[in-house]
């Protein structure tokens, strides 16, 4: 995925070539803004505009684990794009339910299978081990090429694809007056409302959107 490139490259590379010794240092820290802004940045690309300042941001480790980048003051946590792969994947997540985003990208890494995920949350769930709200939270999340991504407008384009999400952990689609996704048709996704996962810990009503216009 392409990045923001800072203006003074050779300093910069000096700094990341030290910066493991001089942690602390103000060059380090200099060095490390621009990246992090344009992280950030990219981070909160799902969410509406109103909500992107107040967003915390976070970038995952090899082990999946949660690294700040910028605190948050609206309740919302972004994920940022894993850089090197060929998808643009940038997430948001009410900070009640990140917890459950984050244990399933460290199990992907651990168990590897959708399945073998699933099941070891659910016990987790089951066990204390993970505590889900009782109120509904909703989800933001941006799909696709990384190709599709403009770094220098910080926009998407398709195939790239942006949905909202809100969920209510072991409720169905019949408990909550809608349409389960074995009921909708690929067409009818991006016109109405529908239950994912209905009955299980990851159970939420998706907001699809229309493929916008080509352009003449």
């Amino acid at each position: 995925m392409p990045t923001l490139m800072p203006r003074n490259v050779g300093a910069l590379i000096n700094a990341a070539l030290l910066c493991p010794l001089l942690a602390l240092s103000p060059l380090c820290a200099a060095a490390d803004a621009p990246a992090a802004a344009a992280e950030i940045a990219t981070a909160t690309v799902p969410l509406p505009a109103l909500m992107k300042d107040g967003a915390a941001v976070v970038r995952l480790d090899a082990a999946g684990k949660p690294e700040p980048l910028r605190p948050g003051s609206n309740g919302m946590v972004c994920i940022a794009d894993l850089p090197g792969d060929a998808d643009f994947d940038v997430r948001c997540y009410n900070k009640d339910f990140i917890a459950v985003v984050y244990r399933s990208f460290q199990l992907r890494r651990q168990v590897g299978t959708h399945g073998g995920v699933s099941a070891t949350i659910e016990a987790e769930i089951k066990a204390g081990k993970i505590k889900l709200p009782e109120q509904p939270t909703a989800g933001y999340r941006c799909l696709g090429p990384a190709s599709a991504y403009d770094a220098t407008t910080n926009t998407t384009k398709p195939p790239i694809r942006c949905w909202q999400s809100i969920h209510f952990p072991y409720r169905t689609a019949a408990e909550l007056g809608l349409l389960d996704e074995s009921q909708v048709t690929e067409a009818q996704k991006s016109l109405l409302p529908y239950v994912m996962s209905g009955g299980r810990y990851w159970s939420h009503v998706m907001i699809e959107h229309p493929e916008p216009a080509a352009q003449p």
